[in-house]
């Protein structure tokens, strides 16, 4: 049912709401085209709706015919909800503009859906000059929009929600709705200095979660057109019992396409809601929970033994928020509360209503202390249901499981062959690393002599060269005169013990030493 002066049509829907629709014949696929009419340099819209969730595809991405130009652009889905009935739909979406002004035709764009291909209707628009506030015609624009700006613009923004009169602890939804007159692309954006008065309720976002109502209602006797503020959309869930105001914050609203436009800032018109109390007849296990559970035991033990402990996890989850859900009393003291988690989703419900699911689980450990089986009374949990207006009390028992005696030590003395076997992997780890020991000086202490034999051999090809001679010599032999110098120098010393010389020196200079060893060798 539509209420035309309030405008309580809620679901979620992401096409545009103020545009120009032509439907085909068929129920599985629309075309929808908007505006109608545009300035050339402006777009217009195509989307392209399937009905269901089977394969849907373009079959052409950009299409130029008779001075219209198509783009596709890209494409998503949507759940859309009328009076609480859910349906899915997917969207492929196309820009359209013109390289003239004129009357056109949509060229014929094609889909598939389903193995089945679907072609646009001859869609007409029309596309008029550029816009009087371009900047070539900056003077001109004034006179057009001051006589716009005669016929007044009352804005209004209201909050509304899907019920008027609920019970304490059920989750309803609430949204803004600005309207307008004479707005051609009214601006709305939340007053970011100003919060939004839920007294007396918990209030959330809900995500990817868009409204919609009728975009004329007649409102104090008053056409209005409407816009939906679809970034934020609350679920509410009362604390308290009583009548209530909701959503008193303040808006700033105006026209985004008219040049001497002001913004202004309104404040909004709450909801009155009334809020009731649960019947007075509650079950002893009731503690505020509202909609529609079932409860029961995940991953049941199968065998535990004696003194030791079985996990198991009792889960509650249905229809309706998780306020009013706790941890369930047990008497028995051999079965402790552990933890517990919970989630809560705005989403489509398995009634096929649109609504919050709730799931919450909660894990215990169960002492085992005897052989015998003991007797544990079912869990129960209550709730009060708002399709049967009662309350219900469901429960579930522990499954049976198998108790086992009490584990042996695995503590066992050592055996001395077991200590054998131990100690032999260790000794041969020892012998391994001293036998790496003993080949890394064998190599360390080889290449030390390699080199020194080599250095002394040098030497001994240079004869009684030193100083300058020895110089010219070294850089004849192709050595630059940087290294020739280097080696004269620090060959100028009157010893004879070139082994001993050698491994005096630095790593430096032994590596510099071996690169002019190895440069002698080559240009030999």
């Amino acid at each position: 049912m539509i209420t035309k002066n309030f405008g309580n049509l809620l679901f979620i829907n992401f096409f545009l709401f103020l545009s120009f629709t032509t439907q085909l014949q068929s129920t599985e696929v629309e075309f929808f085209f908007h505006p109608n009419e545009f300035s050339l340099g402006e777009i217009a819209k195509l989307e392209v709706k399937a009905y269901g969730d089977k394969t849907f595809r373009t079959l052409k991405t950009n299409v130029n015919q008779n001075g219209v130009r198509v783009r596709y652009v890209g494409s998503g889905t949507e759940t859309q909800i009328i009076n609480f009935k859910v349906s899915k739909s997917q969207i492929i979406n196309f820009y359209v503009d013109t390289e003239r002004e004129g009357n056109f035709y949509l060229p014929e764009i094609t889909v598939e859906y389903d193995k089945k291909k679907y072609t646009s209707p001859p869609i007409s628009f029309k596309v008029s000059k550029k816009t009087k506030n371009s900047q070539n015609g900056f003077l001109k624009s004034f006179p057009f929009d001051f006589e716009d700006s005669i016929s007044e613009e009352n804005p209004e923004v209201s909050f509304h929600t899907n019920k008027s009169i609920f019970y304490k602890g059920e989750p309803i939804v609430g949204y803004f709705v600005l309207y307008y007159n004479h707005y051609r692309q009214p601006f709305l954006e939340r007053d970011p200095n100003q919060s939004i008065s839920f007294p007396f309720f918990l209030s959330e976002t809900l995500r990817q979660v868009t409204v919609q109502i009728e975009r004329e209602v007649i409102k104090n006797n008053v056409p209005k057109k409407t816009l939906v503020f679809a970034k934020e959309i609350y679920g509410l869930t009362a604390l308290k019992s009583g009548t209530f105001l909701l959503g008193k914050t303040k808006f700033i609203t105006g026209d985004s396409l008219r040049f001497n436009s002001l913004q202004e800032t309104i404040e909004t018109k709450p909801s009155k809601v009334i809020v009731l109390d649960l019947p007075n007849n509650a079950p002893s296990h009731f503690k505020g929970a509202i909609g529609n559970f079932k409860i029961y035991i995940s991953n049941p033990p199968k065998q535990v033994h004696i003194g030791e402990t079985a996990y198991f996890e009792i889960v509650i989850e249905g229809e309706g928020g998780h306020e009013g859900i706790y941890p369930i009393e047990i008497l028995n003291p051999n079965i402790k509360f552990i933890s517990q988690s919970k989630t809560k989703n705005f989403q489509q419900l398995p009634s096929g209503e649109y609504g919050f699911y709730s799931k919450v689980k909660f894990l215990y450990g169960y002492q085992v202390s005897k052989l015998e089986k003991e007797m544990i009374e079912p869990f129960k949990f209550s709730f009060f249901s708002l399709t049967e207006k009662k309350y219900n009390t469901v429960s579930v028992a522990l499954p049976d499981f198998q108790i086992l005696p009490k584990r042996k030590s695995s503590a066992e003395p050592i055996s001395k062959r077991q200590n054998t076997s131990l100690q032999l992997p260790i000794f041969y780890l020892v012998l391994l690393a001293v036998l790496g020991v003993f080949c890394y000086l064998g190599i360390k202490k080889y290449k030390l002599v390699s080199e020194t034999q080599s250095f002394v051999r040098m030497i001994e090809s240079f004869g009684k060269k030193k100083n300058f001679f020895l110089n010219e010599f070294l850089e004849k032999k192709g050595i630059s005169s940087n290294e020739s110098t280097w080696l004269t120098n620090l060959l100028n010393t009157d010893t004879k013990d070139y082994i001993g010389f050698y491994k005096s020196l630095s790593k430096k200079d032994k590596t510099k030493v071996l690169k002019i060893i190895k440069q002698l060798k080559i240009k030999e």
